[in-house]
């Protein structure tokens, strides 16, 4: 089989996955919701939030974005841990069929105009070094917002009914912010260092072929 053959094979198993993941989220948010739709919205957001993450990895999938599968798979993953003793048991299969379709598109490697981009042009030493070093300091303070944001403040008050018009009222919007803010900056810096690592192993795969 010709590595253009395999990178497809990878691909098309990549996207099965991250379709049967989306669908296994769907089915465990009916599950979770439908005896009491939206009674609560924390719960109800948290639960939806899973098909969310799995249609941003469908989307990566499907459009051959890796990172995009990879953060899907990051934080299926994340909800199924932090949910483990009550809902998490129902998101892991989703979670587990996003890791898969996020090692498989790793596998069937980048999309052929961005490579050939890059062999063409490549960008020297230090601009990668120079890059690497920004995502990281970027991704660090985005993880110290994030930190500070939402776990050493509050995020909502407390409600007597978790209903969405008093989670509005109670909402601390300055904490919301600097979360915001933080997991804006760790998808920029993360999104940095995966580019550099991107450019480096095409790169690399491009002087063993000569």
């Amino acid at each position: 089989m010709s590595a253009s053959d395999q990178r497809t094979q990878w691909l098309t198993v990549s996207r099965g996955l991250s379709s049967l993941a989306l669908g296994a989220t769907v089915v465990a948010s009916g599950i979770l919701l439908i005896p009491s739709p939206l009674s609560d919205v924390f719960f109800s957001g948290i639960v939806l939030s899973s098909v969310l993450f799995a249609a941003i990895g469908v989307l990566g999938a499907w459009t051959n974005r890796t990172p995009l599968v990879w953060l899907a798979a990051a934080l299926l993953t994340g909800l199924a841990i932090l949910g483990l003793l009550s809902i998490g048991f129902l998101i892991a299969p989703g979670a587990l069929l996003m890791i898969g379709a996020a090692i498989s598109s790793h596998l069937g490697g980048s999309r052929s105009g961005v490579r050939d981009a890059i062999i063409a042009d490549p960008p020297t030493r230090q601009n990668r070094v120079v890059r690497t070093l920004i995502g990281g300091v970027v991704t660090v303070a985005g993880i110290g917002f994030v930190y500070t944001g939402a776990f050493r403040q509050e995020l909502f008050g407390a409600c007597a009914t978790e209903s969405l018009s008093c989670a509005l009222a109670m909402a601390h919007w300055d904490a919301i912010g600097l979360t915001v803010v933080g997991l804006s900056a760790v998808a920029i810096g993360g999104w940095l260092l995966w580019q550099q690592m991107r450019i480096t192993r095409t790169l690399s795969a491009a002087r063993s072929n000569h």
